[in-house]
């Protein structure tokens, strides 16, 4: 049985996490696969550690033979020339590396100091390694910097709740997201003054922010969550009847997967336009009054059960069955290669 190890932020918050896991989890006939921490979310001390352990159990791995993938998941800025170090040591010692690019920037980071990143990127991804895209649009968009001979794999998900999917007469409106640069807390907020305006009776729970950090004027129909576990997610899925993602940048967002995986109706930001492949569903971040009417109108019986339909149909592609398909045929290919 081949030994597959992924490396990335397995611990830590935030979606990649959530895939790391997911892989693990369900990882192909013929193969067995552990995590290796490399990030955390404490003091800049403790991250240095993770990082130093990580790259000396990598080292011990290779020294003992127990690693046959190296299987990475990158982002962008210092995560990606971490990232690089890694895939430097597997290629000096011949183990094959995928390069799993989960950033919703990356396109702006390879932009940065007048190119010159993208011209390293470029030259570490044009050997040794098999690169992974979330969704066809980054082959487009990264064009530049990624090998041609990249595939699309999607992050996979899996329905974890039974909802009824019946909108309450008080909606409850989700947003699951890290509190970082252009995620879009604000602008949820926003929307849900403009359904107030409008007469709606509705809440606002949001996670990555917690209750201290939001306005006193705001804190009667809006409810900071935080980070949450596995558990408070799922329940906070069950309760809701729309999740809202007025996201800037998105790599493939898991919890606009998530969602959809469990059937509840989302409203998204064109960053996740590819994501939903719903186009009512994509709604501009330049105008509140949009996301609130549009959330007005399916709040409607009728409307949201065709769109939960929709949903449904679009979910199959972030299966776990078809994701255990995707990553056999990848692994079968890296390990094929070598053996050439």
């Amino acid at each position: 049985m081949k030994k597959v190890i992924h490396l990335g932020p397995g611990e830590s918050q935030g979606g990649i996490a959530t895939v790391m896991n997911n892989m693990k989890s369900n990882t192909p006939n013929g193969y067995h696969s552990e995590i290796v921490n490399t990030h955390c979310d404490g003091s800049i001390i403790q991250k240095i550690n993770v990082w130093n352990n990580a790259r000396k159990l990598l080292k011990r791995k290779i020294r003992r033979k127990d690693i046959d993938i190296a299987h990475i998941h990158a982002t962008h800025s210092i995560s990606w020339w971490r990232k690089a170090d890694l895939k430097r040591i597997c290629k000096k010692k011949s183990i094959p590396v995928i390069i799993h690019i989960h950033s919703g920037r990356f396109e702006e980071f390879c932009s940065s100091f007048f190119g010159l990143t993208g011209y390293l990127v470029k030259k570490i991804l044009s050997s040794g390694c098999k690169v992974v895209i979330l969704e066809e649009r980054w082959r487009g968009i990264l064009r530049k910097w990624i090998p041609e001979d990249s595939i699309v794999i999607p992050n996979p998900s899996y329905k974890k709740i039974s909802r009824e999917n019946i909108v309450r007469k008080k909606l409850h409106i989700l947003m699951l997201s890290r509190n970082s640069r252009g995620k879009g807390h604000k602008f949820a907020i926003n929307i849900l003054r403009s359904l107030e305006s409008k007469g709606v009776d509705a809440k606002l729970i949001m996670t990555g922010i917690t209750q201290e950090e939001i306005d006193s004027k705001n804190r009667k129909s809006v409810e900071g969550k935080g980070w949450v576990s596995e558990k408070e997610k799922k329940e906070l899925m069950l309760k809701s009847d729309f999740l809202i993602m007025p996201s800037q940048f998105e790599g493939s967002s898991m919890s606009v997967i998530e969602s959809m995986t469990n059937f509840l109706p989302c409203l998204v930001s064109p960053a996740s336009s590819q994501t939903i492949g719903i186009d009512e569903l994509v709604i501009p971040l330049d105008n509140v009054e949009e996301w609130s009417e549009k959330i007005i109108s399916l709040s409607n019986q009728d409307e949201y059960d065709r769109v939960v339909n929709l949903i449904t149909v679009q979910s199959e592609k972030y299966s776990i069955e078809n994701n255990i398909k995707n990553i056999n045929s990848l692994y079968d290919e890296i390990t094929r290669v070598k053996l050439q």
